[in-house]
Order: C-alpha cells, then sequence, then structure tokens
C-alpha cells in the first residue's frame, strides 16, 4: 500500500482489527507514508472505518475500500465513495505494474544508450568496423576538412 499511496499521491489509511488482542487501545501509526490504525480492544475495525466515514468532511474526497455491504452504504449515505476490496487489489496492481514496466523501460533506454558504438563519432565507428571486417582501418578515412586522422600522406 506504502507504494500505491506513493504513487498516485494519495493519503491511504488502513485499519486493522485488533480487538481480540490482549490489552491495547486504538492505536494508529505512520508506516511508509500510509496511517495504520489498530482498532482497541473495545471495538473492531468497522467501528474505526465507520467512525473515518462520519469524520470525512463535505467536498473531501475520500474513498473506503470494502466488501461490507453495510459499511458501503453507510459510506454512500455520507457522501464517501466506495470500491471493493478485490478492486482495490486490482488498482493497487496494476499502479504497481505500470511502474515497474515503466522502470524496465527507462532501465532498457538508458543501458542502451551506454553501448559504446552509441558514443563514438561517425569517423571511428566506420575505422573500427573496417578493422572488425578485416580492412584497413585508415583505407579511405578522411577526418574533418579532409586531412588523413592518422597522420599519413
Amino acid at each position: 500500500m506504502a507504494d500505491y499511496a506513493a504513487l498516485t499521491h494519495q493519503r491511504v489509511t488502513v485499519v486493522f482489527d485488533s480487538h481480540r488482542r490482549p490489552g491495547g487501545d486504538e492505536s494508529s501509526e505512520m508506516l511508509s507514508g500510509v496511517e495504520v490504525i489498530f482498532s482497541g480492544r473495545k471495538s473492531s475495525a468497522d467501528h474505526v472505518i465507520e467512525r473515518l466515514i462520519y469524520l470525512a468532511k463535505p467536498g473531501e474526497e475520500v474513498t473506503i475500500a470494502t466488501s461490507d455491504s453495510m459499511q458501503r452504504g453507510l459510506a454512500l449515505g455520507k457522501g464517501v465513495k466506495t470500491i471493493s476490496a478485490l478492486l482495490l487489489k486490482a488498482q493497487v496492481e496494476a499502479v504497481i505494474s505500470r511502474r515497474n514496466l515503466e522502470i524496465h523501460d527507462r532501465k532498457s533506454r538508458s543501458d542502451m544508450s551506454r553501448r559504446l558504438e552509441d558514443r563514438l563519432d561517425p569517423l571511428t565507428r566506420e575505422r573500427l568496423d573496417r578493422m572488425r571486417r578485416g580492412e584497413d582501418p585508415s583505407a579511405g578515412a578522411q577526418g574533418p576538412g579532409g586531412e588523413d586522422p592518422a597522420g599519413g600522406e
């Protein structure tokens, strides 16, 4: 979710059900740019999500990812968008996949620009090509202005 938040520039909050763990009040922390909330022992993740729905300010763009139909109805009633957990998973995978493809393309272009032949001037490239073919590398080679770059006469 941290990659998704960073790539989409969206604030992401993840709520975990922890009301069954011994001790502990509700707690939250920021992990890699994602707010993580653990419900307290006296509440559930559903209650935390419902509270977040009610705290959403009018005009603030909030989307709740849940497959719970009751929470979806509550969110829609408050003007909060909803998506299913399955759709969120697909969106996250698509964003990450697109980023990975961009990285691969960038790396491929970078690797190609580091090839020696791409950095050689045309005259040097031609001379090396003649050497590769077993020909005299200076035969017919002319530098800028018509002089023999090898210094021959």
